[in-house]
């Protein structure tokens, strides 16, 4: 039997906001002949927040394992050993150290049969060393088993990712950089773009690569339960049919359909699109994509009480005052954490975070529960909220609610923005959508208007619609902007 190939690991890292650094780390290593073994997002000593990127070659002259083998960076050595050591199945390890057990318990009772009928010297010396080391293992394998037993061991197992993309074997190579995999930057761009823009800080995404998955399937998870799921074709760009002027499938295309927005699509190999007007969108961006949708969706689901105490000490480093008042008054974690998902979820951004605690600390002081909390503050957010959807001439194009749907969303609304789809239903998200397909506006400038007391029911309706429509109510129309109806 072959022996296994030994290997020697490295580590390098950058800031966690510096996309091209991390792309310049992994292009090197590749040339250097080294693999990337895992990336890992760390808290450093100061508080920031940085790449830890493992990389591993096999190594051609092996020696017994030192600590020089592994590139110290801070305290992460201790978590790089505990990385590289393989996770066992415990029931297969329980199983294995039960046979070393009785194997070893034989060997000690040969051993002590020897010693019995052996009535030299030298030979009793050396039996009784051989014991003593034997004992010694046996008190050792006994001792993990012992560990293995412990409750303890399954609470390891309970912790699981926030958000996984799961690919199978034919994608591979989008998370292999030895094959120029560009997935794992895709997301580190969205990450970057997310924060920039709304002042959403999503979790570090772990990558899969999964036997289980259909050909050239992937998923994207959100607490181990799918939210997306499709198909992607490697070394093919994505369309939307009509882009580049294509009204009829070309050649050799590959029909399929979008699974967020429900729109046709197709799939074209890479030499089949150099003269196209539009470049569509690699394996890689469609994924990263539906990636930006559904960390948007499922906000509530990824936003914990450590992300708001985030924004609190974001607050404390300009006004600590007015983060005290926070704390001590009437406003719970649960209840910001709420607020700060929600405005996320409808893509209202929360970098202005000083402004938005001042007027949650202003709005406190009347009681509100959560949801007319939110209300209140997205009045207060008008400015912003409009200035994000309006024009260069700060006019709004929005679709306006009919009167026959006002009774469908009134119900919406009293239920908790909970419904089933109906016939109802599907005829107010149809004659949304068709209104926001048909006209000449740019679509990311329209918006659905509403009263107040539907808005929030209204986005919970459209947001199955797949394309990005802010829903508002007149209440948040601040003076400086104006509506056109469509």
């Amino acid at each position: 039997m072959q022996d296994k190939a030994r290997f020697e690991y490295t580590v390098r890292s950058c800031d966690i906001d510096d996309i091209q650094e991390l792309e310049s780390i992994l292009n090197e290593m590749s040339l250097e002949g080294w693999e990337l073994y895992s990336l890992n997002e760390v808290e450093t000593e100061e508080g920031d927040y940085s790449y830890l990127c493992i990389f591993s070659r096999e190594k051609e002259e092996f020696h017994e394992f030192e600590d020089d083998y592994i590139v110290d960076s801070g305290d992460f050595k201790t978590r790089m050993k505990k990385l590289l050591r393989k996770k066992e199945d415990l029931y297969e390890e329980c199983r294995f150290l039960q046979r070393e057990i009785r194997e070893q318990s034989q060997k000690i009772m040969q051993i002590k049969q020897s010693l019995d009928s052996n009535p030299e010297e030298t030979t009793r010396e050396e039996l009784n060393k051989n014991l003593s080391e034997k004992i010694n293992e046996l008190n050792i394998l006994k001792s993990k088993f012992s560990e293995i037993l412990s409750p303890s061991n399954m609470y390891t197992r309970i912790n699981q990712d926030l958000i996984t993309i799961a690919v199978s074997y034919e994608h591979s190579e989008l998370v292999d950089n030895e094959k120029n995999g560009d997935l794992i930057a895709e997301s580190v761009r969205l990450r970057q773009k997310l924060t920039d823009e709304l002042g959403y800080v999503i979790p570090r995404v772990h990558f899969v690569i999964s036997e289980e998955m259909n050909e050239n399937e992937y998923k994207i998870k959100i607490r181990n339960l799918t939210a997306v799921s499709g198909i992607a074709y490697s070394n093919h760009r994505r369309f939307f049919m009509g882009e580049s002027n294509i009204h009829s499938l070309p050649e050799q295309a590959v029909e399929d359909t979008d699974p967020v927005s429900g729109q046709e699509v197709f799939w074209l190999k890479e030499d089949k699109t150099r003269d196209f007007w539009e470049r569509g969108m690699t394996p890689s961006q469609v994924i990263t994509s539906h990636l930006e949708t559904v960390v948007l969706k499922y906000a509530e689901e990824i936003i914990g009480y450590e992300n708001i105490l985030n924004y609190i000490a974001l607050l404390e480093e300009e006004k600590s005052f007015l983060a005290d008042d926070l704390i001590h008054g009437g406003l719970s974690l649960g209840d910001l954490r709420y607020i700060f998902a929600n405005l996320i979820k409808e893509r209202v951004s929360v970098k202005d975070i000083t402004y938005i605690f001042e007027r949650l600390n202003d709005l406190s002081k009347h009681e509100y529960e959560a949801g007319e909390l939110l209300k209140e503050l997205r009045i207060r957010l008008a400015r912003q909220i409009c200035s994000q959807i309006a024009d260069s001439n700060n006019v709004i194009y929005a679709i306006t609610l009919p009167e026959q749907y006002k009774k469908l969303l009134k119900n919406i609304s009293a239920s908790g923005n909970k419904y089933k789809s109906s016939g109802e239903t599907e005829k107010f998200i149809k004659h949304v959508s068709g209104l926001i397909q048909t006209n000449d506006y740019n679509t990311s400038q329209i918006a659905f208007i509403t009263d107040p007391e539907y808005r929030q029911a209204a986005f919970f309706v459209l947001q199955d619609i797949g394309q990005v429509i802010p829903v508002i109510s007149y209440d948040e129309v601040s003076e400086e902007f104006s509506i056109q109806e469509i």
